[in-house]
């Protein structure tokens, strides 16, 4: 499994924290050792660490829309994506990782392409066109997804709780099947199924 980070809405933009980004989400590289990337928007953060699985020579993470304008960092499998990938004929991918659907299906559908997804997942979502962000977690629970909030109002997420717990001053295990918007706090109700 891929260890994620995400911290969003950050009130420190400068390289230390994009240095301490880095260091937190190193504490992840156990869980994918092929690749480390990070994106960074503002005062937004989306790391990733890789274990190669599925497209190993280009699936490298976080993954975009044709434009860069949405941004995903994804732990999981999403076992239905050729069928996904159908339905998105207009759209331009550059890997063929089966997680890259995620940015397209956002961009077609918004959030409601989540009920679309069929696998094992948990994700961080940042649209820039918005500045906005999602993050989900499969029906099952299979990858784990642990949320905090900052002393500064940022919002985090990580794969496991010890890339959150010394920037954080509250800590929560996010829910299997759930969906977290920044447009509406928790979807409350909606659950993937």
């Amino acid at each position: 499994m891929c260890g994620i980070l995400a911290a969003l809405y950050c009130s420190d933009t400068s390289f230390s924290k994009r240095r301490r980004i880095n260091e937190l989400s190193r504490r992840l590289r156990h869980r994918g050792p092929d690749w480390s990337g990070l994106h960074c928007y503002k005062d937004c953060y989306l790391a990733h660490q890789r274990l190669a699985i599925v497209d190993p020579a280009s699936g490298d993470q976080p993954l975009y829309n044709e434009d860069k304008t949405i941004i995903v960092t994804v732990n999981g499998e999403i076992y239905n994506h050729v069928a996904l990938k159908e339905k998105l004929k207009s759209h331009k991918f550059r890997t063929a990782s089966d997680c890259e659907v995620i940015a397209h299906l956002y961009e077609e559908y918004g959030e409601d392409f989540i009920d679309m997804l069929d696998g094992m997942f948990s994700f961080v979502l940042l649209d820039t066109r918005d500045d906005s962000f999602i993050a989900a977690r499969d029906g099952i629970g299979i990858t784990p997804l642990y949320m905090g909030w900052g002393r500064d109002g940022s919002i985090w997420f990580a794969s496991e709780m010890k890339a959150l717990s010394d920037d954080c001053e509250r800590l929560a295990t996010f829910l299997p099947g759930h969906i977290y918007s920044s447009k509406t706090a928790w979807s409350i109700g909606h659950e993937i199924m």
